[in-house]
């Protein structure tokens, strides 16, 4: 399924009897809710026909588990900051920050501490009025690149 409204959508049974492999796969994706994602499922065939019904539930609850395992991630449109602090203060921020959902990306060691941290755009304001009264104003804010981050995100529905 691809397209932010799921204009393309494809299913291929790929030799497999009609509507047992493709269809099932691509039914789960959108009870999902997912975008942007392609599934290709590898069956050997072991000698037992398992007949349609076997086929489809062979089919999605093998692309169930593969997302379950693999995980789901939104992307999501990022404002980039640099914090630099002395290093009195890392221990302090670093904690606060892993307990939001502000993305640490990096921590630079230097004469000073550079920490990379991503923020959603409509946070921004809020999320330097935090950082200053945190730091009690000791950190130097710099915006850096707007960028997609992966976040993850938990499974829609149980397939």
């Amino acid at each position: 399924m691809i397209g932010e409204h799921d204009q393309i959508q494809k299913a291929n049974d790929d030799g497999e009897p009609s509507g047992t492999a493709g269809v099932p796969i691509l039914d789960v994706l959108k009870k999902q809710q997912l975008k942007d994602t392609a599934v290709v499922v590898t069956r050997y065939f072991g000698g037992i026909k398992l007949g349609a019904g076997g086929l489809i539930r062979a089919y999605s609850s093998t692309t169930s588990q593969a997302i379950r395992t693999t995980g789901i991630v939104k992307r999501q449109l990022m404002q980039g900051f640099s914090l630099t602090i002395d290093y009195t203060l890392l221990g302090k921020l670093e904690n606060e920050l892993r307990q939001t959902s502000y993305v640490l990306d990096t921590i630079n060691y230097l004469d000073k501490v550079e920490l990379i941290v991503y923020v959603k755009i409509s946070e921004m304001e809020h999320f330097q009025e935090w950082i200053i009264n945190l730091t009690s104003d000791q950190a130097l804010i710099e915006k850096k690149n707007t960028t997609y981050i992966e976040i993850d995100v938990e499974s829609t529905s149980e397939t």
